[in-house]
């Protein structure tokens, strides 16, 4: 009775071994192609991360300019009731919309979470030779906000796009409901660090020449910098040098706004606002925070500890739980 089963038996096993050196071929195949096409393996990551955090991409055209944005989905498919709120999420320098996908999940069950690419950033070309300095970033804002029909909004912004929150909360009050800033330029920290310094001095420190600069940007933005495949991190590299000449070209035009351009505008923000800062934020320094204390009519604000210049990666919890009880 045994014997008659062994042929079978043996059959089935190496059925199961051809088939698991098939996949075993196919997946080491897959890992050496993705590995010499870091722009694939770029786009496949910004694919993964899309889903993961419960977003979607399209594009939009606002007079004649192509805008890429991501967006939240419904928080229950079968639902037909609209999340209340939108939040309008604005990134940082030399970033995209991907930066802040972590806001879709925070905020997706009480809000629409939009989240353009900026013009001059991520899938979003330059508006050709116009300046683009505060006044035409603060009215693209605007022109995205009605165009879209997102009504009143509830705008986050961080770093570079926290000035430019706070500055469009400024131009545009009847636009903005509550504002939150996380590690926000536009204001002139009492305390000068390092890198304040050298911007003063006339240098650029984030923008990207080849590895050693990239290496530099992401130990000032983070305390403890993220595990990156090599093919994920030499696209990045590939990136932003190739975009290099524009972001220069950008951080010349917002240069005004991001060191202490902010500062005239506070008394003209009404809306409720929340200022965010990571103790070890080696880009604002966390001093800034008592000049948006002195400054904003309604204020609120804090240092969270332990965390660097991407509140967003070093203290999720902590600072998910003060937007969703700012912004309920």
């Amino acid at each position: 009775m045994i014997r008659p089963m062994i042929r079978p038996m043996k059959r089935v096993i190496r059925a199961l071994l051809v088939t698991s050196a098939v996949l075993l071929a196919t997946t080491v195949a897959a890992g050496v192609w993705l590995w010499n096409d870091p722009a694939r393996a770029f786009s496949l990551a910004m694919s993964a991360g899309h889903a993961n955090a419960g977003v979607t991409e399209r594009v939009t055209s606002i007079d004649g300019h192509p805008w890429r944005l991501l967006e939240s989905e419904p928080p229950d498919p079968q639902s037909t009731d609209a999340p209340a709120r939108t939040a309008l999420v604005l990134h940082g320098l030399g970033t995209s919309g991907e930066a802040m996908m972590a806001c879709a999940p925070i905020l997706r069950a009480s809000h629409r979470v939009v989240i353009p690419d900026l013009p001059g950033f991520g899938e979003h070309a330059m508006h050709g030779t116009v300046a683009h300095d505060c006044k035409f970033y603060i009215d693209a804002i605007e022109r995205f906000r009605v165009h879209e029909n997102l009504g009143v909004v509830d705008v986050v912004g961080t770093s570079m796009g926290g000035a430019f929150a706070a500055a469009y909360a400024a131009a545009y009050p009847a636009s903005v409901r509550r504002v939150v800033l996380l590690s926000p330029a536009g204001v002139r920290a009492p305390k000068q660090n390092a890198f304040m310094k050298r911007v003063d001095a006339g240098e650029i420190p984030l923008v990207v020449y080849d590895e050693a600069t990239f290496e530099e940007v992401m130990r000032l933005n983070f305390p403890n910098p993220p595990e990156m495949p090599a093919p994920i991190r030499q696209a990045f590299i590939d990136r932003a040098v190739e975009r290099r000449d524009a972001l220069e070209r950008i951080i010349e035009d917002v240069r005004p706004l991001l060191t202490d351009g902010v500062e005239p505008m506070l008394r003209r923000i009404k809306a409720p606002v929340l200022v965010l800062y990571g103790s070890l934020d080696q880009l604002t320094d966390p001093s800034m925070l008592e000049v948006w204390r002195s400054g904003l009519p309604d204020f609120r604000g804090e240092v969270i500890d332990g965390a660097g210049h991407v509140l967003l990666y070093d203290k999720p919890k902590e600072v998910a739980a003060r937007m969703r009880g700012f912004l309920r």
